[in-house]
């Protein structure tokens, strides 16, 4: 009888775990299909129901980013004051960031990605992050610099 318990235990723990593996795999299907219908959101070609525009400065050029208010009142704490406090204004001038930079950090804010090209943009997305208060994105970033400062690059960094 004790035989016949074990198999039954361990065939129930097989299905268990199988069940386990397959709600992961699932879990990651609807991951990967939130990323890319907010990636579309961001990216697509339709400005269909973007309420909101970034103007950022590439001298001597200025250029519209069409994005979402909803998204990015909810994901940056920078945006949520801002737009809670102006309800009815619909676009914001910010010279001090690139369009790269900009699309950089819509990017992170629609559908939590990000590029590191090189030392020198983890230092304008660190400066980035703390100007939106995107603070998991700052705690990201300053966990990268401290993983890829050595003394050879050092002066890189913070000169």
């Amino acid at each position: 009888m004790d035989n016949n318990n074990n198999n039954n235990n361990q065939i129930e723990n097989e299905n268990q775990n199988e069940n386990e593996n397959e709600m992961k795999n699932l879990e990651k299907k609807v991951t990967k299909n939130l990323i890319k219908d907010y990636s579309n959101l961001l990216n697509g070609n339709s400005n269909s129901f973007k309420d909101f525009s970034i103007f950022v400065e590439n001298e001597p050029n200025t250029f519209e980013i069409k994005v979402h208010k909803s998204i990015l009142f909810s994901r940056s704490s920078f945006f949520n004051k801002f737009l809670r406090d102006r309800d009815q204004i619909n676009k914001i001038f910010l010279r001090q960031f690139n369009k790269r930079e900009m699309e950089s950090i819509l990017s992170y804010i629609y559908y939590g990605n990000i590029s590191f090209e090189n030392q020198e943009n983890l230092i304008q997305l660190l400066e980035i992050s703390i100007y939106f208060k995107l603070n998991l994105l700052k705690e990201i970033i300053q966990k990268k610099i401290s993983n890829s400062i050595n003394y050879s690059n050092f002066f890189q960094f913070f000169w």
